[in-house]
C-alpha cells in the first residue's frame, strides 16, 4: 500500500516521537495504538488528523510546524485550543486540495499516455 504522507512529516513525526519518550508513550499521548504509529512511521498508513491534532492540541507543537515544516516548533502558549484546531484544519483542508489537483494532473497525464499509444 502506497501513502502520500510526506517523508518530511515523517521525520518531524519522529522528532515529536522521540521528544514524547517512543511510539508507546506517544500513542498513548495521541489516543492511537502503537501499531498505527508504527504503521505511519514505515509508511504503510498516511499520518492522520487524530495524530496531528494531538500532537497540535494535546502535546503543544505548532500546527505550521507540524505539517509544513516552516515556523516555531513549539505552539505560542498564548493561543488558545481553538485556534489551534482552527489552523490544523484550515492546513489540512490545503494539504487535501493540493492531493487532489495532484490526482487531476495524474490522470490528464495518463490520458494524454493514452492518447499517444494509439497514435502510434
Amino acid at each position: 500500500m502506497t501513502t502520500t504522507t510526506d517523508n518530511q512529516l515523517l521525520k518531524r513525526l519522529r522528532i515529536v516521537i522521540k521528544t514524547c519518550g517512543g511510539q508507546s508513550k506517544f500513542a498513548k499521548a495521541c489516543g492511537v495504538s502503537q501499531s498505527l504509529v508504527s504503521l505511519m512511521l514505515s509508511g504503510e498508513r498516511d499520518v492522520n488528523f487524530t495524530v496531528i491534532r494531538a500532537v497540535c492540541h494535546d502535546l503543544g507543537y505548532a500546527p505550521e510546524w507540524v505539517i509544513t515544516g516552516k515556523g516555531d516548533k513549539q505552539a505560542d502558549g498564548k493561543k488558545d485550543s481553538t485556534k489551534l484546531v482552527t489552523e490544523i484544519q484550515i492546513l489540512r483542508t490545503e494539504i487535501e486540495l493540493l492531493h487532489a489537483r495532484m490526482r487531476s494532473y495524474e490522470k490528464a497525464f495518463e490520458e494524454m499516455r493514452g492518447r499517444m499509444e494509439l497514435q502510434k
